[in-house]
C-alpha cells in the first residue's frame, strides 16, 4: 500500500501539470510518431514506366493493358521515341520500352518481335519489366500459333480470332488465389523498434531524477522514518514510472497503428505485452542506478553511460549479427536484444508461448535490478554535494 501511494505521488508530480503532460507525453509521443511515419509510412511508390506504342494493330495495345495490371507499375504513354529517350535521360521514369510499328503483323506471321527497352540504371523495376514484356510477347505468340493450329484459315480470320482470344484473356476470369500468411518482417521495423526502445529508456532519466530530488529534499529520509521500508520506496518509484511508461507505450502504439498505419506484422496485445516487459526492465535499471547514485550531477551522464551504449550493444542501431562474437555475447545482457528478438519472432508468425524466454529474461532483469536497487538505496542518506 505504501508503494502504491509513492507511485501515485510520482505520477502526479510527473503528469499533474500541463508542462509535465507536454514534456513526458505530447512531445515525445508526437516526435516518435512522426519519425515512424517518415521511416515506415506509406509503402513504396509504384515504378514509373514510360512507353511508346507505334503498333498499327491491336496486339500492341493488348500488351500495354496486360502490363498496366501489374502491381507496382505506373505506365505513361509518350508521343515519340526521341521524347521517350529524353524522358529516360532526365530520370523521369525507372524504365521505358517501345512497341514497334509492325508488332501485330510479326505476331500474326508466327514471329516474336523484339521490343526495345531503355534504362539509365539497372533496377528491380527495369529488370522485372524486361521479363514481363518477354513473357507477355511469348504468350501472345503462343496464342497465335494455337489459333492457326486450330484450323483457322486466312489472314483476316486469324487476326479476328486472335483479337477475340486476346480480349477474352484481358478479362482474367481465371485468377490464382494468393494466401498471404504475413510471415515476413518489414525491413524498416528493426529501425523503428530500435528508436522506440531508445525513446522508452528515457524513463530511466525520469525515475533517477525523481529519486535524486527526493534524496536532495530529504523527502526519502522522511518516508523512511515513517517508517517505510527501502524496498517499498524502490517499488513505489519504479511503479510510478512504469505507469507513465505504460501510457507512453499505449499512445505510441495507437497513434502509429491507427493514424500512421504502420504494419508491425504482429497482434496489438502481443506487441503491447513485450513493450511493457521492457518498461519493467528499464525500471529495474533505473532502481539500481538511482540507488547507487549519491549526487544529482551524475544523473546527467546516464545518456552517455547507460542508454546509448546499451542501445548500441542491444541491436537498436544495427543488427546484432553484424557485431563480433564477443560483442554478441555481451548483447545477451542487454534488455533491448531480447525485445527485438521477441518482436522479430512474433512478426514471423510465432505465438506468445513460443517466445517465453525473452519475456522471462526481461522479467528477471526487473526483479534482480529492483531488488538490488532497494538494497543499496539507503533512503536515510542525504545527497553528497561536490564542490
Amino acid at each position: 500500500m505504501n508503494s502504491w501511494h509513492i507511485a501515485m505521488n510520482l505520477v502526479r508530480r510527473t503528469l499533474g501539470q500541463k508542462r509535465g503532460i507536454w514534456v513526458y507525453l505530447v512531445i515525445p509521443v508526437a516526435t516518435l510518431t512522426i519519425l515512424i511515419a517518415l521511416i515506415g509510412g506509406g509503402g513504396p511508390e509504384p515504378a514509373r514506366i514510360a512507353y511508346v506504342n507505334e503498333d498499327q494493330g491491336s496486339l500492341g495495345g493488348h500488351l500495354v493493358r496486360e502490363l498496366e495490371r501489374v502491381q507496382g507499375y505506373s505506365l505513361k504513354e509518350i508521343g515519340s521515341e526521341a521524347e521517350l529517350k529524353k524522358n529516360q535521360i532526365d530520370q523521369k521514369a525507372a524504365a521505358s520500352f517501345v512497341i514497334p510499328a509492325n508488332f501485330t503483323e510479326q505476331m500474326l506471321n508466327g514471329q516474336v518481335p523484339s521490343i526495345e527497352a531503355y534504362e539509365l540504371n539497372i533496377s528491380e523495376a527495369s529488370v522485372t519489366l524486361k521479363l514481363r514484356i518477354d513473357s507477355a510477347a511469348r504468350q501472345t505468340a503462343q496464342t497465335v500459333r494455337t489459333v492457326i493450329a486450330s484450323g483457322v484459315q486466312g489472314e483476316a480470320a486469324v487476326r479476328e480470332a486472335v483479337e477475340r482470344v486476346a480480349a477474352q484473356a484481358e478479362k482474367h476470369q481465371v485468377q490464382p488465389k494468393v494466401t498471404d500468411f504475413d510471415l515476413y518482417v518489414d525491413p524498416n521495423m528493426s529501425v523503428i523498434i530500435g528508436f522506440t526502445l531508445m525513446f522508452l529508456m528515457g524513463l530511466i532519466n525520469t525515475t533517477v531524477s525523481s529519486v535524486m530530488e527526493d534524496r536532495r529534499l530529504r523527502t526519502m529520509a522522511r518516508m523512511f522514518a515513517a517508517p517505510v521500508r527501502a524496498f517499498e520506496i524502490a517499488i513505489g518509484n519504479a511503479l510510478g514510472s512504469f505507469l507513465v511508461g505504460t501510457l507512453q507505450v499505449l499512445l505510441v502504439l495507437v497513434f502509429t497503428r491507427s493514424i500512421v498505419g504502420f504494419d508491425y506484422h504482429l497482434p496489438f496485445l502481443a506487441h503491447f505485452l513485450i513493450m511493457e516487459f521492457f518498461v519493467l526492465a528499464c525500471m529495474g535499471i533505473a532502481s539500481a542506478v538511482g540507488g547507487a547514485l549519491r549526487n544529482s550531477n551524475a544523473a546527467g551522464m546516464l545518456n552517455g553511460v547507460i542508454i546509448t551504449p546499451t542501445c548500441m550493444l542491444g541491436g537498436c542501431f544495427w543488427p546484432i549479427s553484424f557485431m563480433p562474437d564477443w560483442m554478441q555475447k555481451i548483447a545477451n545482457f542487454m534488455p533491448q536484444k531480447w525485445v527485438i528478438e521477441a518482436i522479430d519472432r512474433l512478426a514471423a508468425g510465432e505465438s506468445l508461448t513460443d517466445v517465453w524466454l525473452p519475456f522471462g529474461v526481461l522479467a528477471l532483469f526487473a526483479v534482480v535490478l529492483i531488488s538490488f536497487g532497494s538494497v543499496i538505496l539507503q533512503p536515510n542518506k542525504a545527497e553528497v554535494n561536490t564542490v
